[in-house]
């Protein structure tokens, strides 16, 4: 029995992990990710004021 228990528990570690993986995915990589994408839109919005379009009127 004791090898059906050392199955089980390595079944289990790689749940866990998956687990542990999608938090801190989506509670932390992210809104990360999503912050750089709308800062890079605001400079390049703010980029092009500069140069090409004018500030709006």
């Amino acid at each position: 029995m004791p090898h059906e228990k050392q199955l089980q528990h390595k079944e289990q570690q790689p749940i866990k992990h998956q687990w542990l993986s999608a938090l801190i995915m989506s509670f932390i990589a992210l809104p990360i990710i999503a912050g750089l994408f709308l800062a890079a839109y605001g400079f390049i919005v703010w980029f092009g004021q500069m140069l090409f379009w004018g500030p709006p009127s």
